[in-house]
Protein backbone atom coordinates (compact mmCIF):
# COMPACT_ATOMS: atom_id res chain seq x y z
CA UNK A 1 0.00 0.00 0.00
CA UNK A 2 1.13 3.56 -0.71
CA UNK A 3 1.31 6.61 1.52
CA UNK A 4 0.45 9.85 -0.29
CA UNK A 5 1.15 13.54 0.11
CA UNK A 6 -1.60 15.59 -1.55
CA UNK A 7 -1.22 19.34 -2.03
CA UNK A 8 -4.52 21.11 -2.63
CA UNK A 9 -6.47 18.23 -1.11
CA UNK A 10 -9.35 20.42 0.07
CA UNK A 11 -9.91 21.89 -3.38
CA UNK A 12 -12.38 20.96 -6.11
CA UNK A 13 -10.47 17.96 -7.51
CA UNK A 14 -8.78 17.09 -4.23
CA UNK A 15 -12.04 16.47 -2.39
CA UNK A 16 -13.17 14.07 -5.11
CA UNK A 17 -9.85 12.25 -5.14
CA UNK A 18 -9.97 11.71 -1.37
CA UNK A 19 -13.48 10.30 -1.72
CA UNK A 20 -12.22 7.78 -4.29
CA UNK A 21 -8.97 6.55 -2.76
CA UNK A 22 -9.11 2.81 -2.10
CA UNK A 23 -8.07 1.78 1.45
CA UNK A 24 -6.74 -1.44 -0.05
CA UNK A 25 -4.29 0.59 -2.15
CA UNK A 26 -3.54 3.65 0.01
CA UNK A 27 -2.60 3.40 3.68
CA UNK A 28 -2.81 7.13 4.48
CA UNK A 29 -2.86 10.59 2.94
CA UNK A 30 -0.99 13.61 4.24
CA UNK A 31 -3.07 16.54 2.97
CA UNK A 32 -1.69 20.05 2.64
CA UNK A 33 -4.19 22.90 2.74
CA UNK A 34 -3.92 26.59 3.43
CA UNK A 35 -6.78 26.09 5.90
CA UNK A 36 -5.41 22.93 7.49
CA UNK A 37 -8.04 20.74 9.13
CA UNK A 38 -10.66 23.42 8.47
CA UNK A 39 -10.51 22.36 4.84
CA UNK A 40 -11.74 18.91 5.81
CA UNK A 41 -15.30 19.97 6.57
CA UNK A 42 -16.57 19.19 3.08
CA UNK A 43 -14.32 16.16 2.52
CA UNK A 44 -15.30 12.53 3.04
CA UNK A 45 -12.04 10.57 2.74
CA UNK A 46 -11.99 6.76 2.66
CA UNK A 47 -8.44 6.52 3.99
CA UNK A 48 -6.80 7.91 7.15
CA UNK A 49 -5.91 11.57 6.62
CA UNK A 50 -3.46 13.88 8.33
CA UNK A 51 -4.27 17.53 7.60
CA UNK A 52 -1.38 19.97 7.46
CA UNK A 53 -1.83 23.74 7.34
CA UNK A 54 0.68 25.26 4.96
CA UNK A 55 1.69 26.71 1.62
CA UNK A 56 3.30 24.57 -1.08
CA UNK A 57 5.79 27.33 -1.86
CA UNK A 58 6.96 27.37 1.78
CA UNK A 59 8.85 24.15 2.42
CA UNK A 60 9.07 24.67 6.17
CA UNK A 61 5.30 24.38 6.51
CA UNK A 62 5.20 20.73 5.39
CA UNK A 63 8.65 19.18 4.81
CA UNK A 64 8.68 17.23 8.08
CA UNK A 65 5.40 15.56 7.11
CA UNK A 66 6.92 13.91 4.01
CA UNK A 67 8.71 11.17 5.93
CA UNK A 68 7.53 7.76 4.79
CA UNK A 69 5.54 9.13 1.84
CA UNK A 70 5.69 7.13 -1.40
CA UNK A 71 4.19 9.65 -3.84
CA UNK A 72 3.33 13.35 -3.94
CA UNK A 73 0.28 14.60 -5.85
CA UNK A 74 0.21 18.29 -6.67
CA UNK A 75 -3.30 19.68 -7.17
CA UNK A 76 -2.53 23.10 -5.74
CA UNK A 77 -2.84 26.06 -8.10
CA UNK A 78 -4.04 29.62 -8.46
CA UNK A 79 -6.63 30.07 -11.20
CA UNK A 80 -8.99 32.87 -12.17
CA UNK A 81 -7.61 36.41 -12.02
CA UNK A 82 -4.41 37.07 -10.12
CA UNK A 83 -1.19 39.04 -10.44
CA UNK A 84 1.55 37.55 -12.60
CA UNK A 85 3.88 37.02 -9.64
CA UNK A 86 1.14 35.19 -7.73
CA UNK A 87 0.58 32.77 -10.62
CA UNK A 88 4.28 31.98 -10.92
CA UNK A 89 4.77 31.60 -7.18
CA UNK A 90 1.88 29.13 -6.77
CA UNK A 91 1.90 27.33 -10.11
CA UNK A 92 5.62 27.18 -10.90
CA UNK A 93 8.02 27.98 -8.06
CA UNK A 94 5.94 25.89 -5.66
CA UNK A 95 6.46 22.87 -7.93
CA UNK A 96 10.23 23.40 -7.80
CA UNK A 97 10.06 23.69 -4.02
CA UNK A 98 7.96 20.54 -3.72
CA UNK A 99 10.38 18.55 -5.90
CA UNK A 100 13.38 19.71 -3.88
CA UNK A 101 11.74 18.84 -0.57
CA UNK A 102 10.54 15.48 -1.87
CA UNK A 103 14.03 14.53 -2.97
CA UNK A 104 15.40 15.45 0.44
CA UNK A 105 12.74 13.26 2.08
CA UNK A 106 13.36 10.43 -0.42
CA UNK A 107 9.89 10.66 -1.93
CA UNK A 108 10.42 9.10 -5.35
CA UNK A 109 7.17 9.78 -7.23
CA UNK A 110 5.45 12.98 -8.33
CA UNK A 111 2.04 13.32 -9.98
CA UNK A 112 1.67 16.91 -11.17
CA UNK A 113 -1.71 18.20 -12.36
CA UNK A 114 -1.35 20.87 -15.03
CA UNK A 115 -3.92 22.38 -17.41
CA UNK A 116 -5.28 22.34 -20.95
CA UNK A 117 -4.09 25.95 -21.15
CA UNK A 118 -0.51 24.75 -21.62
CA UNK A 119 -1.57 23.47 -25.06
CA UNK A 120 -2.72 26.84 -26.34
CA UNK A 121 -0.54 28.05 -29.24
CA UNK A 122 -0.29 31.63 -27.98
CA UNK A 123 0.22 32.21 -24.26
CA UNK A 124 1.76 35.67 -24.63
CA UNK A 125 -0.91 37.46 -22.60
CA UNK A 126 -1.93 34.48 -20.45
CA UNK A 127 0.08 34.50 -17.24
CA UNK A 128 -1.82 31.52 -15.82
CA UNK A 129 -0.94 29.32 -18.82
CA UNK A 130 2.68 30.46 -18.75
CA UNK A 131 2.96 29.63 -15.06
CA UNK A 132 1.45 26.17 -15.57
CA UNK A 133 3.88 25.53 -18.42
CA UNK A 134 6.75 26.54 -16.14
CA UNK A 135 5.39 24.21 -13.45
CA UNK A 136 5.49 21.34 -15.93
CA UNK A 137 9.12 22.14 -16.69
CA UNK A 138 10.03 21.97 -13.02
CA UNK A 139 8.26 18.61 -12.72
CA UNK A 140 10.22 17.23 -15.69
CA UNK A 141 13.50 18.52 -14.30
CA UNK A 142 12.83 17.13 -10.82
CA UNK A 143 14.73 13.86 -11.43
CA UNK A 144 11.83 12.11 -9.74
CA UNK A 145 9.64 9.43 -11.24
CA UNK A 146 6.85 11.67 -12.47
CA UNK A 147 3.70 11.91 -14.53
CA UNK A 148 2.03 15.11 -15.67
CA UNK A 149 -1.73 15.26 -16.20
CA UNK A 150 -3.45 17.93 -18.30
CA UNK A 151 -7.22 17.93 -17.78
CA UNK A 152 -9.66 19.73 -20.05
CA UNK A 153 -12.31 22.04 -18.54
CA UNK A 154 -13.36 20.29 -15.32
CA UNK A 155 -17.05 20.40 -14.40
CA UNK A 156 -19.09 19.23 -11.44
CA UNK A 157 -20.66 20.69 -8.30
CA UNK A 158 -18.50 23.57 -7.13
CA UNK A 159 -16.49 23.78 -10.37
CA UNK A 160 -14.62 27.11 -10.61
CA UNK A 161 -14.77 26.94 -14.43
CA UNK A 162 -18.53 26.39 -14.41
CA UNK A 163 -19.23 29.61 -12.55
CA UNK A 164 -18.07 31.77 -15.43
CA UNK A 165 -19.59 29.54 -18.13
CA UNK A 166 -22.94 29.43 -16.34
CA UNK A 167 -23.00 33.22 -16.14
CA UNK A 168 -22.84 33.33 -19.95
CA UNK A 169 -25.13 30.36 -20.60
CA UNK A 170 -27.99 31.55 -18.41
CA UNK A 171 -28.27 35.06 -19.83
CA UNK A 172 -31.40 35.85 -21.90
CA UNK A 173 -29.09 36.38 -24.86
CA UNK A 174 -25.91 34.28 -24.94
CA UNK A 175 -22.76 36.28 -25.74
CA UNK A 176 -20.39 34.30 -27.95
CA UNK A 177 -16.83 35.55 -28.28
CA UNK A 178 -15.52 35.04 -31.80
CA UNK A 179 -17.27 32.61 -34.15
CA UNK A 180 -18.28 30.20 -31.35
CA UNK A 181 -16.80 27.22 -33.20
CA UNK A 182 -13.85 26.61 -30.90
CA UNK A 183 -14.05 22.96 -29.78
CA UNK A 184 -13.90 22.02 -26.09
CA UNK A 185 -14.00 18.67 -24.32
CA UNK A 186 -15.33 19.14 -20.76
CA UNK A 187 -14.72 16.36 -18.25
CA UNK A 188 -16.48 15.54 -14.98
CA UNK A 189 -14.43 15.95 -11.82
CA UNK A 190 -15.09 12.33 -10.79
CA UNK A 191 -13.45 11.12 -13.99
CA UNK A 192 -10.38 13.31 -13.45
CA UNK A 193 -10.07 11.92 -9.92
CA UNK A 194 -10.47 8.37 -11.22
CA UNK A 195 -7.60 8.85 -13.67
CA UNK A 196 -5.37 10.25 -10.92
CA UNK A 197 -6.26 7.34 -8.67
CA UNK A 198 -5.42 4.80 -11.39
CA UNK A 199 -2.05 6.41 -12.06
CA UNK A 200 -1.21 6.01 -8.38
CA UNK A 201 -2.59 2.48 -8.06
CA UNK A 202 -0.81 1.24 -11.20
CA UNK A 203 2.39 3.12 -10.45
CA UNK A 204 2.28 4.91 -13.82
CA UNK A 205 5.01 7.38 -12.93
CA UNK A 206 6.77 6.91 -16.25
CA UNK A 207 7.75 10.45 -17.25
CA UNK A 208 4.73 10.89 -19.50
CA UNK A 209 2.38 13.83 -20.05
CA UNK A 210 -1.18 12.61 -20.47
CA UNK A 211 -4.31 14.57 -21.37
CA UNK A 212 -7.81 13.81 -20.20
CA UNK A 213 -10.99 15.18 -21.75
CA UNK A 214 -14.58 14.02 -21.56
CA UNK A 215 -16.36 11.63 -23.95
CA UNK A 216 -17.74 14.40 -26.18
CA UNK A 217 -16.20 17.24 -28.19
CA UNK A 218 -18.52 20.22 -28.63
CA UNK A 219 -18.12 23.81 -29.78
CA UNK A 220 -18.24 26.53 -27.17
CA UNK A 221 -21.45 27.95 -28.67
CA UNK A 222 -23.12 24.53 -28.68
CA UNK A 223 -22.04 24.01 -25.09
CA UNK A 224 -23.49 27.30 -23.87
CA UNK A 225 -26.69 26.71 -25.81
CA UNK A 226 -27.03 23.16 -24.44
CA UNK A 227 -26.71 24.47 -20.89
CA UNK A 228 -29.30 27.19 -21.57
CA UNK A 229 -31.80 24.69 -22.96
CA UNK A 230 -31.29 22.38 -19.98
CA UNK A 231 -32.02 25.26 -17.65
CA UNK A 232 -34.89 27.00 -19.44
CA UNK A 233 -36.24 24.40 -21.85
CA UNK A 234 -35.65 26.44 -24.99
CA UNK A 235 -32.69 27.94 -26.88
CA UNK A 236 -31.62 31.55 -26.51
CA UNK A 237 -30.65 34.05 -29.19
CA UNK A 238 -26.90 34.44 -29.62
CA UNK A 239 -25.01 37.72 -29.47
CA UNK A 240 -21.76 37.38 -31.50
CA UNK A 241 -18.94 39.54 -30.20
CA UNK A 242 -15.92 40.17 -32.41
CA UNK A 243 -12.85 38.55 -30.87
CA UNK A 244 -10.60 41.18 -32.42
CA UNK A 245 -12.66 44.01 -31.01
CA UNK A 246 -12.83 42.41 -27.56
CA UNK A 247 -9.10 41.70 -27.44
CA UNK A 248 -8.39 45.27 -28.50
CA UNK A 249 -10.65 46.76 -25.84
CA UNK A 250 -9.29 44.54 -23.08
CA UNK A 251 -5.71 45.31 -24.13
CA UNK A 252 -6.40 48.98 -23.55
CA UNK A 253 -8.32 48.51 -20.30
CA UNK A 254 -6.28 45.82 -18.54
CA UNK A 255 -3.36 48.00 -17.46
CA UNK A 256 -5.75 50.40 -15.74
CA UNK A 257 -8.66 48.25 -14.58
CA UNK A 258 -7.31 44.69 -14.27
CA UNK A 259 -8.84 44.11 -10.84
CA UNK A 260 -12.40 45.00 -11.86
CA UNK A 261 -12.63 43.63 -15.39
CA UNK A 262 -14.76 40.47 -15.66
CA UNK A 263 -12.07 38.73 -17.75
CA UNK A 264 -8.67 39.31 -19.30
CA UNK A 265 -7.18 38.77 -22.75
CA UNK A 266 -5.53 35.64 -21.43
CA UNK A 267 -8.79 34.20 -20.14
CA UNK A 268 -10.28 34.59 -23.62
CA UNK A 269 -7.90 31.84 -24.76
CA UNK A 270 -10.46 29.15 -23.97
CA UNK A 271 -12.76 30.79 -26.51
CA UNK A 272 -9.98 31.17 -29.09
CA UNK A 273 -8.00 27.91 -29.01
CA UNK A 274 -8.99 24.26 -29.22
CA UNK A 275 -9.50 22.46 -25.94
CA UNK A 276 -9.55 18.99 -27.51
CA UNK A 277 -7.25 16.59 -25.71
CA UNK A 278 -4.99 13.90 -27.13
CA UNK A 279 -6.19 10.38 -26.39
CA UNK A 280 -4.26 7.77 -24.43
CA UNK A 281 -4.61 4.14 -23.40
CA UNK A 282 -5.91 4.90 -19.90
CA UNK A 283 -8.68 7.13 -21.20
CA UNK A 284 -9.69 4.65 -23.89
CA UNK A 285 -9.82 1.86 -21.33
CA UNK A 286 -12.18 3.83 -19.08
CA UNK A 287 -14.17 5.65 -21.78
CA UNK A 288 -17.38 3.62 -21.35
CA UNK A 289 -17.43 4.44 -17.62
CA UNK A 290 -17.02 8.19 -17.98
CA UNK A 291 -19.89 10.59 -17.39
CA UNK A 292 -21.45 11.90 -20.59
CA UNK A 293 -21.75 15.63 -21.17
CA UNK A 294 -25.50 15.46 -20.55
CA UNK A 295 -24.95 13.63 -17.25
CA UNK A 296 -22.39 16.23 -16.28
CA UNK A 297 -24.47 19.27 -17.20
CA UNK A 298 -27.93 18.20 -16.07
CA UNK A 299 -27.44 18.66 -12.30
CA UNK A 300 -25.51 21.87 -12.87
CA UNK A 301 -28.32 23.32 -14.96
CA UNK A 302 -31.14 22.37 -12.61
CA UNK A 303 -32.90 25.33 -10.99
CA UNK A 304 -31.15 24.57 -7.70
CA UNK A 305 -27.84 23.69 -9.40
CA UNK A 306 -24.69 25.60 -8.52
Amino acid sequence: MKSLFIAGASGFVGRELLAQLDPAEVSRAVCLSRRGAEGARSVAPRVPVEWVRGDLAEAASYERHLRGVDAAINLAAITGKAKREEYFRANAQAVSTLARVCKAARVERLLHVSSVAVKFPDKTRYDYAQSKEEGERFARESRMRFSIVRPAIILGPGSPAWKGLATLAFLPMIPVFGDGRTPIQPIHVSDVAAFLRLIVERDLFNGSTVEFGGPQVITIEQFLQKAHVMRFGKPAPVLPISMGLLVGMLSLLEPLFHSILPLTVGQLSSFRYSGVMASNDLREERLALMKSLDETLRPLCAKDGK
